[in-house]
């Protein structure tokens, strides 16, 4: 009984035909990486850049309200974080905060206004009062209805 031929096993790494992959990979890599960032994200040449609340082309994509829940282990608890963020066309906003603790078992709300203004891809919050943040902000899956602010995502609840 004769043995099947077997084709020897050849290592491709380095030869003609995976090099055009290669390049072709480089290609787009640096294609993507020559792009400006994140296309639904304010720039300065688009309505909202460097701006706050409004220009005379409209409203900047963050405007309207943004909500995440986190759930969070505490030692001994348990605790939901629910940040709602509202940005209004004029440059005010609100941040509201609600814990609630599975241990406590009510929550505590917590209501700051602020102004914002916003550039590329920061938006820069300042609180009624006194205190300043600047957060990094993009949109996920090129989705108007999905932000990610400050690394966490927040949907669009108006």
């Amino acid at each position: 009984m004769a043995k099947p031929s077997r084709k020897p096993r050849r290592d491709f790494a380095g030869r003609g035909s995976h090099r055009g992959i290669a390049v072709l990979g480089a290609l787009a890599l640096l294609t993507l990486a020559g792009c400006s960032g994140d296309p639904l994200a304010p720039h300065p040449d688009r309505p909202g850049g460097n701006q706050s609340g409004t220009t005379g082309g409209g409203a900047t994509p963050i405007v309207g309200e943004w909500r995440t829940v986190l759930i969070v282990q505490v030692p001994g608890d348990f605790q939901t974080w629910t940040t709602t963020w509202r940005f209004d066309s004029a440059g005010s906003c609100r941040q509201t905060v609600v814990t609630e603790s599975l241990a406590e078992g009510f929550p505590r709300t917590t209501i700051r206004t602020c102004t914002y203004t916003i550039s590329v891809s920061d938006v820069t919050i300042t609180y009624a009062g006194g205190g300043e943040l600047t957060f990094e902000f993009s949109f996920a899956g090129f989705s108007p209805d999905r932000l990610v602010l400050d690394g966490f995502e927040y949907q669009r609840v108006g």
